[in-house]
C-alpha cells in the first residue's frame, strides 16, 4: 500500500488526462460535468504529488 500511496498524485493526473481525452474523442464533449471531473482529477493529482514531494524532503 505504501508503494501505491507514493504515486497516487501521478495516477490521478493520468486518469484525469484520460477522462479529458476520452470526452474529446467521443461526442461527450458537450457535457460539462465530465470536463470538470477531468479538471478536478488533474488538480487533485497535482496537489497530492506536491504533498508527497514535500513529505520526502528533509527541509
Amino acid at each position: 500500500m505504501k508503494f501505491f500511496k507514493h504515486y497516487i498524485g501521478i495516477i490521478l493526473i493520468i486518469i484525469g488526462a484520460i477522462v479529458l481525452i476520452s470526452t474529446r474523442l467521443s461526442t461527450l464533449a458537450t457535457h460539462n460535468w465530465l470536463l470538470l471531473t477531468g479538471l478536478f482529477l488533474i488538480v487533485a493529482g497535482i496537489v497530492f504529488h506536491i504533498r508527497s514531494i514535500k513529505h520526502e524532503s528533509n527541509y
